[in-house]
């Protein structure tokens, strides 16, 4: 198909045609777009584009299979971290290489979060923690644990989910993301150093913790509102 269209072989009905997902209910603007003045030296460019796209490609399949080579040494721990939601063979890898599989390099996880620069320092006054950036640290390792914690922060049931929608209204997406970050590192270094795969903790976790400030909150805002609340657990 992408050389019929470099050629010039289909006509602008057949290009629209094409279309997928949304741009279907649009292919009326996509027939308009479509009309244009479409000359050698731009069949030439698109050419070249592909080659280089192409080229990349063959490239990212080469590293993707040295990795995978090497990943066959540490193949128990490498699928142990999969585990994780939204850890997938790309984040593994990552993590492995960064941090190696012998965790007791790290006196804790503590340890290894400060020095991952994922753990935030210590800003306390008159008994009261107040908002402070994150410490440097592998970047690397920063920009793969955000990754993952954006892909688990939309997987479906989990505990990172309810993790980050706990956290980013208050706080913010990126501040969110490495918060979700910083629990799946601690997650990657209890795997690694016992070699136990994740238990997922589910979306009502973080709630059933905090059910009494919950309840209390709730209770006082109908309270605000002039309402007289009686509290039964239901059988």
């Amino acid at each position: 198909i992408i050389n019929a269209l470099i050629k010039g072989e289909m006509t602008i009905e057949e290009m629209s045609e094409l279309a997928k997902g949304k741009l279907c209910k649009k292919k009326d603007e996509l027939k308009e777009a479509l009309v244009g003045n479409f000359q050698e030296h731009h069949r030439f460019m698109l050419k070249a584009s592909l080659e280089h796209i192409h080229s990349i490609e063959k490239i990212i399949e080469r590293l993707d299979f040295e990795i995978n080579k090497k990943m066959d040494k540490y193949r128990e721990k490498y699928e142990l971290l999969q585990t994780i939601p939204g850890v997938k063979e790309h984040g593994a890898s990552s993590i492995i290489a960064e941090i190696g599989t012998d965790m007791s390099r790290f006196p804790s996880e503590e340890h290894l979060s400060s020095w991952a620069g994922m753990s935030p320092g210590n800003n306390e006054s008159a008994g009261k923690k107040k908002a402070c950036r994150i410490n440097y640290g592998n970047k690397c390792l920063k920009g793969t644990l955000t990754e993952c914690a954006w892909a688990g922060s939309r997987t479906k049931n989990t505990y990172l989910k309810a993790k980050y929608k706990s956290l980013v209204g208050r706080r913010g997406k990126k501040r969110a993301l490495v918060a979700v970050g910083h629990k799946i590192l601690i997650m990657s270094y209890c795997i690694l150093k016992y070699k136990v795969a994740y238990k997922e903790l589910g979306i009502d976790y973080l709630d059933n913790r905090k059910k009494e400030k919950i309840v209390k909150s709730y209770i006082n805002r109908l309270n605000n509102f002039g309402y007289k609340v009686i509290i039964e657990k239901a059988a």
